[in-house]
């Protein structure tokens, strides 16, 4: 990240994403072949101006929406929104949350990225979030945030993610809820105002975690990752997706017992072990992860 990029600030609105809004958006994707965020689709959806804008975003960002040439183009779906709209249209899965999480974390010049891969507080207060994130627009931004503007996109990002430990993480019921939530990645301690990222989150599917890899593998031009390589660059699983290095080995052992199939697998080189991995598209391994939950669900019944 030697070359200055261009950030994007403010799109959301302040809006964490919603109960509702994507399955409301997806619709309207895949319904129509793109989405505008104007006076027309507020009013069918049900949404303010501001709303609407925000919902623009967040279809954008978490790669639902193939990306446009400008902020209030039109946006047509992805193939993550096409195989969604098929499989889980109203985001009722975690995996599918997942998904989303990764498309966030890995997207450049945005808050997602910069905290997911760029923040290593694990414990950390609201200010120095804030400062930590200005300070690092102005060194790698072509347009700095402000004080002002660093403060809505950390808000934004700790009243997306942050839930309290032990307790319900979400009531869907509260409108101003967020679904990323569920995924257990930030915690709130509301007595000392802290927030800690988790090093061994619940519930990560298999299938996220190999799509995860499958893009670290492309950055880095490799075919086969070790486990340092799962656990500490930049993009791979062990920080978009806040794994520690036993959460990966675990998850590695797992995949060395169930796969090698489709040129995935684990083998030990130089008496290290190695993920080896073919190219493959996020919304291919979300396909298969709904191919898992289907047979689960016909084996129950």
């Amino acid at each position: 990240m030697s070359k200055p990029i261009r950030f994007q600030y403010g799109g959301h609105a302040t809006f964490p994403v919603r109960y509702g809004w994507l399955p409301k958006g997806v619709g309207r994707l895949v319904r129509d072949g793109t989405f505008v965020a104007n006076t027309e689709t507020a009013d069918e959806l049900g949404l303010g101006s501001k709303m609407v804008d925000s919902l623009g975003y967040w279809l954008d960002v978490t790669g639902l929406g193939d990306q446009r040439e400008n902020a209030r183009g039109p946006m047509p779906p992805s193939e993550l929104a096409l195989s969604i709209q098929r499989n889980d249209p109203f985001f009722e899965y975690p995996g599918t949350w997942w998904f989303l999480h990764l498309a966030m974390a890995r997207r450049e010049g945005t808050v997602w990225s910069w905290f997911f891969n760029d923040y290593h507080d694990r414990i950390f207060d609201r200010i120095a979030c804030t400062d930590a994130f200005l300070q690092h627009t102005r060194s790698h931004a072509i347009r700095p945030a402000t004080p002002a503007a660093a403060q809505r996109e950390i808000a934004c990002l700790i009243s997306s993610y942050a839930a309290r430990a032990g307790v319900d993480v979400v009531d869907p019921d509260d409108v101003g809820a967020c679904p990323l939530r569920e995924l257990g990645l930030v915690v709130r301690h509301d007595a000392v105002n802290r927030f800690e990222r988790t090093r061994n989150p619940h519930a990560v599917p298999m299938e996220a975690f190999l799509a995860s890899a499958c893009l670290l593998a492309a950055d880095m031009e490799k075919s086969a990752l070790t486990l340092r390589d799962l656990s500490s660059a930049r993009g791979g699983p062990g920080r978009v997706l806040c794994m520690g290095l036993d959460a990966i080995e675990e998850m590695v052992g797992e995949i060395g017992r169930k796969r090698w199939v489709d040129g995935i697998g684990v083998e030990t080189s130089a008496g290290e072990r190695q993920l080896v991995l073919a190219p493959r598209a996020p919304a291919s391994w979300l396909g298969e992860l709904y191919e898992r939950i289907e047979k689960s669900k016909a084996k129950a019944a």
